[in-house]
């Protein structure tokens, strides 16, 4: 890490400790600050791609703190604060396949075979701000990050290298109630789905780290948001109760789809965006015009709600979030006849959610099922034949936990039983959707414990019914010590191998590129198994 980072980091930080001392002397003229607490890991993840070669060497140092001080006025205040820098090598170790270098021969060609004597489009530009400025003026700090800023991902001029960065703060009110306040750079989550999300909205997310695998902690972007709970505890009705606001004052960011020459772009959308009509009197021409900037306003900022309480058994919540659809909606350029010169606008418009979740504790079962939905109103989803429609939306999960004893198995620990069922259905349905009308996906994990819980073996399969495609991913992960962690395993996807004309002329359910959505997340990435394995010191 560069000394300008490092001076960097040490003046934020400490900028940050004097302004929140400051404030809170405000409150009370007494203050007194304890000595941070600190906590971290350093990390190695090497993947190799089969066909391909490495496609991760990602070398990842985190680190953690919190401080503690203390008022007279208020209670529980800290300062809190994650921080994390990552170095990619396969730019530099395998150049031939990733990285501004790297080449296809059409659009596509990663993830299906095809006859291209109607191709439309000519392959995508890797890297386009390192290849080709027309590309990634239109781009516009959209997926155009430069092969540098994928080798070096949490530096950039959002300063990403902090992860979390926030003030807490309790406040005891006079009927017992207790207010929390929290105000910095965070992740605030909404329910408890892995892969696919349901409520879990807040924060946009980087697919470009590992597609929809790695865990949602490690891909969420985090944002600039004030967070307010009230925490109302027992009354006559419930056994607990808090109602909390969200409001997002960060400036909009959507989620990283991965840029084209990077190893891991979900539905190959980096490739897409970055490529140029191939025929036609507009050949040569990106088909990406623009990209709608929406400059920082309190027009533009986000704001939400959440009414979560218990009773018995049962825990629940009511959501509500206005925010902006952090995937890219694809217009039509031009006004007029559909589709007039295949050339498109991409906009993020604005959503309205409504939805809840529930988790009820079975004693009779031991286990716990949950139930998460939303409502949406505002959503943009793509069409082959007139750039996009508004819709309404409806999704829900359901999810089974349960630990489970199988002395067959060869040890006394309790194995983890955990399966979901993702469903989404378009609403206002038209027949050249790309997407199905309605799809589920099903996910189950099922992870073992042994050598006292050193050594944990598990399976993670997610199917998805409308694409036909599973993703396989089976690993083992040993607790050297307190310090020491290995974990290797593997990544396998089936399916996923519908093809399509790549001629506008087609059936209008069954053309390239959009038609590549019904192959979904896992389908496109079939070409992409992988053994994996990292290493991680914890201090």
């Amino acid at each position: 890490m560069s000394k300008k980072i490092i001076t960097t980091m040490n003046k934020l930080a400490a900028g940050v400790a004097v302004g929140v001392t400051a404030m809170a002397a405000g409150y009370t003229g007494s203050v007194v600050a304890a000595d941070a607490e600190w906590a971290g890991f350093v990390e190695n993840a090497t993947y190799v791609r089969d066909g391909v070669g490495l496609s991760k060497f990602r070398n990842t140092a985190q680190a953690e703190f919190s401080k503690s001080i203390k008022t007279e006025g208020w209670s529980n205040v800290s300062i809190n604060g994650t921080l994390r820098a990552t170095y990619d090598g396969v730019y530099d170790l395998n150049d031939g396949e990733f990285g501004k270098d790297a080449t296809e021969d059409y659009l596509g060609a990663n993830w299906h075979g095809e006859d291209t004597s109607t191709v439309i489009l000519a392959p995508g530009t890797p890297f386009p701000c390192d290849n080709d400025p027309t590309k990634c003026n239109s781009l516009k700090d959209y997926m155009d990050q430069d092969e540098n800023e994928a080798r070096f991902p949490e530096f950039n001029d959002q300063l990403d290298f902090i992860r979390e960065l926030y003030i807490s703060a309790d406040k005891q009110l006079d009927n017992g109630d207790i207010l929390n306040l929290s105000f910095g750079k965070q992740q605030v989550v909404w329910g408890k789905t892995d892969l696919f999300r349901v409520l879990d909205v807040i924060n946009p997310v980087d697919y470009s780290r590992h597609n929809i695998y790695d865990e949602l902690e490690d891909i969420r972007i985090p944002q600039w948001m004030l967070t307010a709970e009230w925490r109302m505890g027992p009354n006559e009705i419930f056994d607990d109760s808090n109602l909390s606001f969200i409001w997002n004052i960060d400036q909009f960011r959507p989620s990283n789809l991965g840029t084209c020459g990077q190893p891991y772009r979900i539905l190959d959308a980096g490739c897409f965006f970055s490529s140029e009509l191939a025929v036609g009197p507009f050949a040569g021409t990106p088909i990406i015009h623009d990209v709608v900037d929406y400059d920082w306003s309190l027009e533009n900022t986000q704001i939400g709600a959440k009414w979560e309480g218990v009773y018995g058994d049962a825990t629940f919540s009511v959501n509500a979030l206005h925010y902006r659809q952090q995937l890219p909606s694809i217009h039509a350029r031009s006004a007029g006849a559909p589709l007039p010169d295949g050339i498109f606008d991409i906009h993020f418009p604005r959503v309205n959610l409504l939805g809840g979740s529930i988790d009820y504790y079975s004693m009779d079962m031991d286990a716990v099922w949950r139930l998460e939905t939303s409502y949406t109103q505002g959503e943009e989803q793509p069409r082959d034949t007139n750039g996009f429609k508004e819709t309404d939306m409806f999704r829900y999960v359901i999810g089974f936990d349960k630990n489970i004893t199988i002395p067959e198995l060869g040890t006394r620990s309790a194995f983890l039983v955990s399966t979901q069922l993702f469903g989404e259905h378009i609403l206002d349905h038209e027949v050249d959707m790309p997407n199905e009308a309605d799809n589920w996906i099903a996910t189950l994990l099922f992870k073992g414990f042994y050598v006292n819980n050193r050594l944990s073996p598990q399976i993670i399969i997610a199917h998805d019914f409308g694409a036909e495609a599973t993703a396989i991913a089976p690993s083992v992960e040993y607790l050297i010590d307190d310090h020491w962690k290995v974990n290797v395993g593997f990544n396998i996807k089936e399916g996923g191998d519908k093809k399509f004309p790549w001629s506008v002329s087609g059936p209008s359910d069954q053309t390239e590129p959009l038609a590549r959505f019904l192959n979904g997340p896992i389908g496109v990435a079939n070409q992409e198994d992988e053994f994996q394995m990292s290493v991680r010191y914890s201090f």
